[in-house]
Parts: C-alpha cells; sequence; structure tokens
C-alpha cells in the first residue's frame, strides 16, 4: 500500500504560533507577488481535458489496484480500452461515479470500525485520501475546453490540475497553496476557501481560518471551528476548540477552551471525544510521537492517542533523526530511554547532546556528548558505548578526529570511540593540507629538562618528523617545514645560537645541521617560489662573525624528489639556460652548477652573460673576458675589454677603444681589433666594419669578406705579421 503523508513540523498552539508559523511556510514558498503557492512547476507542459481525463483514469486505477490487492475489482477494467478520444466526459462521468460510490460505501463501513492499531488508522486514512481525489477529479466531466499542467501536489504525488500559477500577481488571492488530496486553499479576498482539480471554486471562499484537507475532511473557522468534506458539507460547531492545526491521517492537534490540548480525528463532531487526554501542550515529536506537557512534566503519546512514556519527566527531546534512544530530564540530570519507555541510561549526567559529524567523513557515526561532574565523554548511540572521560572533546574533521583533552594533554579520538592520538601532548595544531598536524610534548621522565620538544605526526598517530625540536614552522605548499633546534655553548654572536633544518612531508631530513655546508647558527625559510617549475628556492640566513645582519642566499630543492641539490648557498641563482646551468654568484664571485647540484665552474668570475652556442662570455679578476664551456672549461682566453654574445659562431670582441673585431669560438681573429666600429646588419646578418677613416668593409654571416675586399686583406695581412 502506498502511504505518502505530509509530516508538519512541531506545533504550540497559539494565534501568535500559528502566525509564526504560516510565516515560516511563506518565507519558504512565497512568490515575487508574495501570494503563496507552493511548489507548483509543472513536470509536463499544457494538458488538454481529454489528455486530464485519461491520466486521472490511469492513476485511479492504480491507486484502486493498490487498495484491493485481490485483483476482483472490476470496476475500471475496461478503463484501459478508452484512448484519449474514446473516453468522452460522459463515459469518464460513469468512471468516477462508480469509484464515489464505492469510496462513499468503504468509508461508511469503516466509520462503525473502532479499532485504533496504527495499521488500520493508515488503511482507513488511504480510502479516504483516494476518495477526496476521485471527488475533485469529477470536475474533468464538465470540461470540454480548458489547459491544465501535469505536476506533483502537496505529498509529492503526480497528477494533473489547473495551472494555479495564473493566479500570481491577482491582488484579491493572498494565499494559493498547492493541491492536497484534490484541492487547493486558497484565501481570496481575506477569507478560505478551495479549488478542485480544474481550478473551480468548489467550496466557497467564506472561512477566517482553514486548514488543508485531511482525509476527506478539512478543518474550517467562521466563529466556530468546523469539518468541511469533499462536497463542501459543513459538520456541527466543534465544541469547545478554540484552535486547531491539520497534521495526517485524519488527525489534528487541538487547543480547548479550557486551555488544553489533545488530538482528535475526523469523527469528532460526532464522538465529541478528543483521541488522546488532555494536556498542556502537544507537539510534534517524529513521525509517530507526539510529546506532551501536563505541568512541568513531559511524555510521549502515540498518533492514536495512547500513552507511550507517561509525563513523568522534567523534558524528553530526540537524539538524531536515525536515533533510537529519547534523552529524558529528570532531577536535573539527563538520561536515555528506548521508544518503548525502557530506561537504557538512567539520568544520572547534566546534559547529553548531538554531535554533528560530516557524513561524507564517517556516514554511519550516530554520536553525542554527555556530560557529568567528571567531564564530558563520547557516546554511540548505536550501541550505547562511551568513552573514557575527557575535559574537553572538540569537532571531527575532515579525517574523522576530534581532539581530546585529558588535564592538561591533548590527543585524538574516531568516531569508532578509539583514541587515534594519546592525549600526551602538550599542544596540537590544526591538521595540514598533508594530512601532518604540528605537535609538542614535554619531556618525560626528566628528559630534554621537562621542556616542550615540537615535531610533526599524521592523522594515523605516526611520528613524521621527530618531535625534538624548539620549534617547527608551517608547511610550505611544496612540502618542506623548517624546523629549529637551540643549542647550548653557541659561540656564535647573540641570537644566532641554534640550528634550523628542513624536513619534508614523508619525515625526510632535507637539510640537516651537520652538513659542513650548514654551520650552527644558519637560518632558514622556506619560500613557494620555483625556478624552472622544477625548484624550490629556500631562503638561507648565514650569520656573521660580527654579528651584523644576515645577508640572504638561497638554496634549491628539486620539486619532485623534494631533495636538496645545492650543496651550499648562493647569494644570487639565476633560471637555469638551455645547458641546463644555473649561474650563481657566491661571496661577489659568479659560477655554474648543473641541475643535480655539481659545481661545473667554481664561482670565480666578477661577470657571467647569458650562454650563446654553449660558450659564457665571462670577466676574470684582471677585469677582462673570455668565454668558458659548459663543462668550465676556458676556451677564449681573458684577452677582451667587452664581448657580445656568438652569432652564427662568430662574436664581436673589443681590447679597447678603435679595436673592435670579430672571432670565432677558436679565438680567429676573422677581423682584427683594428677598427673603430662594428656592427650586425638585422636582415642580412652580415658585419659591417668601419676603420678610423671611414673606409666601410662588410664580411657575410660566416666571416668571408664581400666588400672592399683587397684593403680588408692588408689590414688582416699585417695584423698577421
Amino acid at each position: 500500500m502506498k502511504k505518502t503523508f505530509l509530516i508538519f513540523s512541531a506545533l504550540i498552539f497559539s494565534n501568535t504560533l500559528i502566525a509564526q508559523q504560516d510565516i515560516l511556510l511563506a518565507s519558504a514558498r512565497k512568490d515575487s507577488t508574495g501570494v503563496f503557492i507552493g511548489d507548483m512547476h509543472a513536470t509536463e507542459q499544457v494538458e488538454s481535458p481529454g489528455v486530464a481525463r485519461k491520466f486521472a483514469i490511469t492513476n485511479l486505477k492504480k491507486d484502486l489496484d493498490a487498495l484491493d490487492k485481490s485483483g476482483k475489482n472490476t470496476l475500471l477494467s475496461d478503463a484501459g480500452n478508452n484512448n484519449e478520444r474514446n473516453l468522452n466526459s460522459e463515459i469518464y462521468a460513469t468512471y468516477l461515479s462508480r469509484l464515489d460510490k464505492k469510496y462513499k460505501g468503504d468509508v461508511r463501513s469503516i466509520e462503525t470500525d473502532n479499532i485504533r492499531d496504527i495499521f488500520q488508522i493508515e488503511q482507513k486514512s488511504e480510502i479516504k485520501r483516494r476518495h477526496s481525489s476521485v471527488v475533485s477529479a469529477q470536475c474533468f466531466s464538465s470540461k470540454n475546453e480548458g489547459q491544465f499542467i501535469k505536476m506533483k501536489d502537496l505529498d509529492g504525488e503526480e497528477i494533473i490540475g489547473y495551472p494555479l500559477e495564473s493566479f500570481k500577481g491577482n491582488s484579491r488571492y493572498g494565499l494559493v497553496e498547492n493541491y492536497r488530496q484534490g484541492f487547493a486553499r486558497i484565501k481570496k479576498d481575506q477569507v478560505f476557501g478551495f479549488l478542485n482539480y480544474c481550478g473551480d471554486e468548489t467550496i466557497p471562499c467564506q472561512y477566517e481560518k482553514a486548514e488543508p484537507f485531511n482525509d476527506g475532511k478539512a478543518l474550517v473557522k467562521k466563529f466556530d471551528w468546523y469539518f468541511v468534506d469533499v462536497y463542501g458539507i459543513e459538520s456541527e460547531a466543534l465544541e469547545n476548540i478554540t484552535d486547531v492545526k491539520a497534521l495526517r491521517l485524519g488527525i489534528s492537534i487541538a487547543k480547548f477552551k479550557n486551555g488544553k490540548q489533545a488530538l482528535i480525528d475526523n469523527t469528532y463532531d460526532v464522538s465529541k471525544k478528543p483521541l488522546s487526554d488532555y494536556y498542556d501542550e502537544v507537539t510534534v515529536f517524529n513521525n509517530e510521537l507526539f510529546r506532551v506537557r501536563s505541568g512541568k512534566n513531559f511524555g510521549l503519546i502515540k498518533i492514536d492517542g495512547s500513552t507511550k512514556i507517561d509525563a513523568i519527566y522534567d523534558n524528553i527531546n530526540s537524539t538524531t533523526e536515525k536515533g533510537k534512544w529519547i534523552i529524558i530530564e529528570q532531577n536535573k540530570k539527563v538520561g536515555l530511554m528506548d521508544t518503548d519507555g525502557n530506561i537504557k541510561v538512567k539520568p544520572s549526567y547534566e546534559s547529553i547532546a548531538n554531535m554533528t559529524i560530516d557524513p561524507s567523513v564517517s556516514p554511519n557515526a550516530n554520536l553525542g556528548i554527555a556530560k557529568d561532574e567528571a567531564g564530558i565523554r563520547l557516546i554511540d548511540f548505536k550501541d550505547l558505548r562511551t568513552s573514557k572521560t575527557y575535559s574537553s572533546i572538540g569537532d571531527f574533521n575532515k579525517y574523522g578526529l576530534a581532539q581530546i583533552k585529558d588535564g592538561k594533554y591533548i590527543g585524538y579520538i574516531n568516531p569508532e570511540l578509539k583514541v587515534v592520538i594519546e592525549p600526551i601532548y602538550s599542544s596540537l595544531g590544526n591538521f595540514n593540507q598533508y594530512g601532518l598536524v604540528a605537535a609538542c610534548r614535554a619531556g618525560v621522565n626528566g628528559a630534554n629538562n621537562g621542556t616542550n620538544k615540537c615535531g610533526y605526526i599524521k592523522f594515523d598517530g605516526s611520528e613524521i618528523v621527530p618531535i625534538n625540536f624548539d620549534e617547527v614552522a608551517q608547511f610550505n605548499k611544496f612540502g618542506l617545514v623548517v624546523v629549529k633546534e637551540n643549542l647550548k655553548n653557541c659561540s656564535l654572536p647573540a641570537g644566532n645560537c641554534r640550528a634550523d633544518m628542513i624536513y619534508d612531508k614523508n619525515g625526510n631530513l632535507v637539510i640537516g645541521k651537520t652538513n659542513e655546508v650548514a654551520p650552527i647558527g644558519i637560518k632558514y625559510i622556506t619560500t613557494d617560489t620555483l625556478f624552472n617549475s622544477s625548484f624550490i628556492a629556500i631562503k638561507t640566513f648565514n650569520p656573521q662573525k660580527n654579528g651584523d645582519d644576515m645577508p640572504v642566499e638561497y638554496n634549491l630543492v628539486e620539486r619532485n624528489s623534494l631533495k636538496r641539490i645545492t650543496s651550499q648557498s648562493y647569494i644570487s641563482i639565476k633560471r637555469y639556460d638551455s645547458n641546463l646551468m644555473f649561474p650563481v654568484l657566491k661571496d661577489g664571485k659568479w659560477g655554474l652548477i648543473d641541475t643535480t647540484g655539481k659545481i661545473v665552474a667554481k664561482p670565480a668570475y666578477k661577470d657571467i652573460m647569458i650562454t650563446t652556442e654553449g660558450l659564457y662570455g665571462v670577466k676574470y679578476d684582471n677585469n677582462k673576458y673570455g668565454f668558458i664551456d659548459k663543462k668550465g672549461k676556458v676556451q677564449i682566453a681573458f684577452d677582451y675589454e667587452e664581448v657580445r654574445p656568438f652569432n652564427n659562431g662568430l662574436s664581436i670582441v673589443s681590447r679597447g677603444q678603435g679595436k673592435l673585431g670579430v672571432i670565432n669560438r677558436f679565438n680567429a681573429k676573422i677581423a682584427p681589433c683594428y677598427f673603430a666600429e662594428v656592427n650586425i646588419l638585422p636582415a642580412t646578418k652580415q658585419f659591417e666594419l668601419l676603420d678610423a677613416s671611414g673606409n666601410k668593409f662588410v664580411l657575410n654571416s660566416n666571416g668571408d669578406c664581400v666588400t672592399n675586399c683587397t684593403k680588408f686583406d692588408e689590414i688582416r695581412k699585417l695584423a698577421n705579421q
């Protein structure tokens, strides 16, 4: 049997509360014109009356089959043989008349049945709800024109009905609600009424208040409260009732003239008796139960009005939506009870509260926090296991861990109440992107003189960076962290008596203190700067013996392996070139290292030029330039005041003013250092040479003379003598 229920949130009866609830609903479903319409979005576009009739018959036949599981009901047996065109208004009216008659008989039969079993109540509800839809759908018999839409009603069932959104912007309407059980509640000209599936005002607007249809009847108010049925027939006035709120299964919460509240059903106009006892307050507790208050005490009743838990508790609350326990309060202490009223945890705690855990972290977790004089503990609502008592418990993080504090020491626990990181740490930071957390711990049994030592641990509790250091920094985005160790008997200037080291995210030592190129007192700062997208720059500060400020230098760490490649720090490192060489500056001199950190050319040069065709122009101590190759070997001696990059194997060089020439890679003088000016012609890459007398000579890109060659040969012959 299909059971679709509309469950309202907790209700407290007073004019103020009902107004507040209307505001909450309206805020969720009002359109831009302020008309409350619910969710009326069409699942399919405009349909004709014929399609509406066919759809209604199909759905009603399914409902009938579901209610009569014997399969013997033949009321609509031939309905499927009629297509949209053949299903005219007369045939349709015949079908609906059959259904109306059947459901009327069923309703009369069940009204005499006083069984209050919840399953029986649901069966009755199903028949009444279906009858309500049948009565509303009868309107299609008289419709041969008009347009309708397919949509879902407030119970989530698919229907075809009048497009209620057409009321948008009409100032006469203060409320146009979606259909429920065949009827749409409306407020027009400040009074309430109901529309059928065709949009007809089948129950005229005349009531100062109205609740939605609830199993064939709706609660309405003029001066008194009444029931109105699907035919618009009103009951006798409901005695002693001042306010009501419809729920489901034909049951409502009513407030009486004496200020008490109780559950009533749709027969109250005849029986004059509520389903439940009278209480000072009745509110929805969950899908099956209601919380009731008598004086200052709380209990629970079922939807059929029977008592589930006597009203003897100071308070009653639910655990979680999927929890099977109830939080009870008695004598200012709280405990847990099951839904049958059995005490599972005696009221001995100061408080028990739900704990929210991201389902993506622990989808099956159902935990709470229990607090007493000793502290707080986790309680697993699945089996009521509890953790050890702690002085504090934090929220669960993305690794499924909550920080716990035992006295003055900190650790972590998981949702299974297993301590993953023992509370032995004096401080724990927040987990970083690598699942690591900075951890500090006091010396044990006098070790480290009782002072804190720090490192990093992983979310599984394993130690990654040893808990041996006086200070640890934050990891950079590539997975490197600086750690610091204070040193005794340090001969270096004050403030520098410490050793910095660098670890990677896997716990490997990248730069240690024992290396001869990392003496005591060096300070490191990791950066997020990359050289050539592959090497991480590490700022390095070497202490000065005279106490002066430490100049910044740099080391390099390979990005993928996180291995240090520089064997010493450099004042400057230029990005590597086509030869995969880094020009580096140390103690005011330039040299070359390769991408493994190997020193190719010791820092011995005052200047170094960008490599061209495998050679580097460098300036030596004699302030003259020459060329070295990518292995650091001198290929052209340091004889020149100035050199220019090689181009097609040739370079313009100078030995002073008026002494310019052209050499090749072997230092052969293609043009002697004799000329006042030498230029490369951009278009042809030829060399244009001018002597002191203004004579012009042109060499091609290979160095062969092409203009004024006789004179050029004389100059070259003289230079060769």
